[in-house]
């Protein structure tokens, strides 16, 4: 479990569609903090240099943040939801959602396989199939994992690993089918090819019994 991510949230006057549109090319985000202690979002902003390289990393939703907000209040939240732009992957706005010690919360850990280059199937022939690629748990904040990682070294030809196997910390309860598999070793399909008639074309067939007939007719001569 990383440390948390301390982050300064600002206050924002800008409201409305053209209004955050110039505040973007300011070095700014958009964004809203919002928790169960809190009736109404707060409109704050954030600058793009602080949260763009977590949110390229593809694991932005297990990291937590100490953020402080625009009255001085210090909390400890996630980071609920990001808009991008979908052409030039340019953040557009961001969710910070805050977190309550002692209150557990949902969240989406990625799932991360090490050993797989020395797998023991692996070295017999078998092919490493990872069926999930993360896990939605219920779990306390200070417990929140980046990811959870198994190692499959160990699994040989026609095994695998159940999500109820998963390494979870203590107060984490799984939320999906715990008969689910995250990952199965197996031999790998090989793909018959169908057999194909060899046909033969009617033109072909007519000249053959032609044939076949002039020299009937000759023997009769």
């Amino acid at each position: 479990m990383a440390d948390m991510v301390k982050l300064v949230l600002e206050a924002r006057n800008e409201k409305g569609k053209e209004a955050v549109k110039k505040l973007r090319p300011t070095g700014y985000i958009p964004a809203v903090f919002y928790g169960p202690e809190y009736k109404e979002s707060v409109p704050v902003k954030v600058k793009a240099l602080d949260i763009a390289a977590i949110v390229r990393s593809g694991h932005w939703e297990t990291v937590r943040f100490n953020v402080t907000l625009p009255d001085g209040k210090e909390e400890m939240c996630l980071m609920r939801d990001v808009q991008k732009n979908f052409l030039n992957d340019d953040i557009l706005h961001v969710d910070f959602f805050q977190l309550m010690r002692g209150r557990k919360v949902s969240i989406n850990v990625p799932i991360v396989l090490e050993g797989r280059e020395v797998c023991v199937g692996l070295k017999s022939g078998g092919v490493v199939e990872q069926l999930l690629y993360e896990v939605e748990i219920d779990v306390l904040p200070q417990e929140i994992p980046d990811s959870i990682v198994i190692n499959v070294k160990d699994l040989d030809l026609n095994e695998g690993v159940y999500l109820k196997e998963l390494p979870l910390p203590e107060s984490a309860e799984l939320l999906v089918d715990p008969e689910d598999m995250v990952v199965t070793v197996g031999l790998p399909k090989i793909e018959e090819e169908p057999e194909v008639e060899e046909e033969v074309a009617p033109g072909e067939v007519e000249v053959v019994a032609k044939g076949k007939a002039k020299e009937a007719e000759e023997e009769e001569e």
